[in-house]
């Protein structure tokens, strides 16, 4: 790839003069410039017809070019010795420690580079504004008014065994047991998850536990995309979040004044509550034990100022870090569109997309070996797996199966909408059965049966085979890493 018109116009100063006015090239070289950056790693290019918008792009892209150029790559020996035996709080995150070494994450990259002493301040602000660099090396950009960062089309977030068992557990109280207030995975043994407060009797968790809904399986994402914002390779940092961030990022409608509607504030601090709750029982039981180790999904490092809203307390902030849990499972990620997490909640076709959405990237992630982007997955398969089989069941139980299929087929067209796939349709020797029996019995089980053929996007696939790459890369830094430390 060349220069590109940025590097060629920097050469002719030095880092000690003051820094010019910014002499951009035409919009034609602009747009090729950042088709090709977009290209390079994988993104669709924008069709950008807004001025301020390609600028904000070629920016962006530039300063990842800058970075690649003018920085040095950093090995994760270096990085394991500036983070190991440093202080963990809330406001020290991976991020600041690393950028007093002048060293900063650069996401497409998917590397760290120490920067130059001197630096083009617009380099660290287009960076950030672009969502390239971490926010914490041009603070000033995020706190600028109208110059939020482009918003990227995937949240990364951690879908490893336990994070994949959360989420199902939160969608609702189905599935738990409500004498034990358990949820076991029906997919998987030995690890189970507990609804459980020491300062709550019994019968008023169950019925807090009655409360929970879809909402809570989108906060959790959202932390633990959060947690993963910056750096993958760093579970651990403790993150802040407020209930009025958490209500924007969900997409809920705002008061016609601006603000958070109060009812949104409530639901998002009730979601937070129920992921206090929640505590993971390790498959680490001995002969004689019971069960095995129990651990909070999520510590409670501190919360904010409190205040009343619809009578209930609200801490102003949270301060979360995940459990050592996290510590004894393989990182796995998968990468979940934004529109699914955003999208409302307020019909049943939207609550069917937002849970079978979100396990079709899991069940993609799981099958990252399979790079064909026509896939095959049976509908009862799905259905199960998104956990709306029971409710699919109960529909047929009230001679009401033709809504449920409707429903899902809606489903379906609703998540091609969302990008999730570029057309669907059933598997021709499954759509022939069903043909065969139509208006029949044996209609509903051949139906379930079925295999539905999805033509997954290319450049989805190939975000899910890159973070796979990485983790694979990541696994074997690390065992490298023991390896060392054992012979010493």
């Amino acid at each position: 790839m060349h220069a590109g018109p940025i590097l060629g116009w920097l050469s002719c100063y030095s880092y000690n003069e003051p820094m010019p006015r910014q002499k951009l090239p035409s919009s034609e070289e602009m747009g090729r410039f950042v088709r090709e950056w977009s290209s390079r790693f994988g993104q669709t290019y924008p069709d950008l017809v807004d001025p301020a918008q390609l600028k904000a792009h070629y920016q962006g892209w530039a300063a990842v070019q800058w970075a690649e150029e003018h920085g040095q790559l950093v090995d994760a020996d270096t990085l394991t010795a500036i983070l190991d035996g440093a202080k963990v709080r809330a406001g020290n995150s991976s991020d600041k420690r690393l950028w007093r070494e002048r060293i900063l994450y650069v996401s497409p990259l998917k590397g760290h580079y120490r920067l130059p002493t001197k630096v083009w301040q617009w380099v660290l602000r287009a960076g950030v504004q672009a969502g390239h660099f971490p926010p914490v090396v041009a603070p000033e950009v995020l706190s600028a008014s109208g110059d939020a960062a482009p918003i990227q089309p995937y949240l990364i977030t951690l879908a490893n065994k336990p994070s994949v068992l959360i989420d199902r557990a939160t969608r609702g109280p189905e599935g738990w047991n409500n004498t034990t207030l358990q949820y076991r995975e029906v997919f998987e043994d030995g690890v189970v998850l507990n609804y459980f407060d020491e300062n709550t009797g019994v019968d008023t968790l169950r019925q807090q536990l009655m409360t929970l809904d879809p909402r809570t399986s989108d906060v959790w994402r959202l932390l633990t995309a959060k947690a993963l914002e910056h750096d993958q390779g760093d579970l651990f940092t403790p993150i802040t979040i407020k209930p009025g961030e958490l209500a924007q990022a969900l997409g809920l409608k705002p008061h016609p004044n601006g603000s958070v509607r109060p009812k949104d504030l409530v639901r998002c601090t009730q979601s937070l509550f129920h992921l206090e709750r929640l505590w993971l029982t390790l498959p680490d039981a001995g002969p004689g034990d019971d069960e095995g180790t129990r651990q909070r999904v999520l510590a409670v490092m501190a919360r904010g100022r409190s205040r009343k809203v619809e009578g209930q307390s609200i801490p102003g902030s949270w301060t979360l870090v995940l459990g050592d849990w996290a510590k004894y499972f393989p990182r796995s990620f998968a990468p979940i569109f934004r529109g699914l997490v955003e999208l409302p909640a307020n019909s049943s076709t939207n609550l069917w997309a937002k849970q079978i959405g979100t396990e079709l990237s899991y069940w993609l992630r799981e099958t990252v070996d399979d790079q064909t982007t026509v896939r095959y997955i049976s509908v009862g398969m799905l259905l199960t797996r998104a956990s709306v089989m029971q409710e699919v069941l109960d529909l047929r139980e009230h001679k009401n199966q033709n809504r449920a299929i409707e429903r899902f087929e809606a489903t379906l067209e609703l998540l091609g909408t969302l990008g999730l796939h570029e057309q669907w349709a059933y598997e021709q020797r499954s759509a022939a059965a069903m043909d065969l029996v139509q208006g029949k019995p044996e209609f509903f089980e051949t139906w379930l049966a079925s295999l539905v053929e999805l033509h997954v996007p290319a450049p989805f696939l190939q975000s899910i085979a890159e973070l796979a790459n990485a983790e694979r890369a990541g696994s074997r830094r690390s065992s490298r890493h023991l390896t060392a430390e054992a012979r010493r």
